[in-house]
């Protein structure tokens, strides 16, 4: 397993590489579009080739995009469907470009069409998403994540992921799955125990196979289990049991993922981030993950 968080960019996604490694990572997320904006931004091909001359340098760690928040491909609206469709392409190229091995995205709400609608709207636009981008993007994968539930939102039980990638056979060696661990914890999924993580990634392998798990966000939750609430804690700072949480980590069935944080940051009182902090934090979840500090 490589282990790394979700890093903040200010637009020098090389400094936010060697920082990630500063702290004790090993593998890193990122926004490659502004994560609020329809608008994709220009892309930078001398920013997209340093990093990848970056990566080769540092020894290629994985690097992971996250799609922008504002993307719905469950929408029955025709519009915002489009839109979602052209902004995740364009993130998928950028991504791609930049050496990113995998993009994950927020797969949505029905918005009031039902589950089934949404579904079929959903693995519609996951199938025009890969049918447009160019064969340079194939060995970047799209990974659909799992989601608290709750009003129309999708991927809360694993059967919907399921049936978007067993519906899309033709892309199996281009799709996979995402599993945060808060998301897991807020839609109903007990992995505050050894026990209720284990039965947990049994459902999963049952339902998804854990071979189509790449990702996981290790995430603790302000909120406590079954709340369909999405509000994330620094591990150990929330409701998750460490138990479980560990357990869930050290799984083998996990062993091949990349596993990345979505914690807040701590601050320091100018309000700049802490990073010698932050690496207290880093090295504490991968210890708990069963994950010396890289290079020792």
């Amino acid at each position: 397993m490589r282990f790394g968080r979700h890093m903040p960019t200010e637009s020098r996604p090389v400094q936010a590489l060697r920082q990630t490694l500063a702290i004790g990572g090993d593998a890193m997320q990122l926004f490659v579009t502004n994560p609020r904006s329809w608008q994709p931004g220009a892309s930078n091909p001398d920013e997209e080739q340093a990093f990848r001359a970056a990566q080769a340098e540092l020894g290629a760690p994985p690097v992971v995009a996250h799609a922008a928040y504002l993307i719905n491909l469950a929408s029955p609206n025709d519009d915002f469907f489009a839109r979602s469709v052209t902004l995740l392409r364009a993130t998928l190229e950028r991504t791609a470009r930049m050496g990113g091995v995998a993009v994950v995205f927020h797969i949505g709400s029905h918005t009031g069409s039902g589950v089934e609608a949404g579904l079929a709207r959903l693995a519609d636009g996951v199938a025009q998403t890969l049918d447009n981008v160019s064969e340079a993007t194939h060995a970047t994968r799209l990974l659909l994540e799992n989601d608290t539930g709750g009003g129309g939102k999708l991927g809360a039980q694993f059967e919907h992921l399921a049936t978007v990638l067993d519906g899309l056979p033709q892309y199996a060696n281009r799709l996979g799955v995402c599993l945060d661990t808060a998301h897991l914890w807020g839609a109903g999924f007990d992995i505050g125990s050894p026990e209720g993580a284990a039965q947990t990634l049994d459902d999963a392998e049952r339902t998804l196979g854990l071979a189509r798990v790449f990702a996981l966000h290790v995430n603790d939750s302000r909120e406590g289990l079954a709340s369909h609430r999405d509000v994330h804690a620094r591990i150990g700072e929330g409701t998750i049991p460490l138990g479980g949480l560990g357990a869930f980590l050290r799984d083998p069935r996990l062993a091949h993922t990349t596993a990345l944080m979505e914690t807040p940051l701590p601050t320091l009182p100018n309000k700049q981030v802490d990073w010698e902090a932050e690496r207290g934090f880093m090295l504490r979840a991968r210890a708990l993950a069963g994950l010396a500090s890289p290079g020792t």
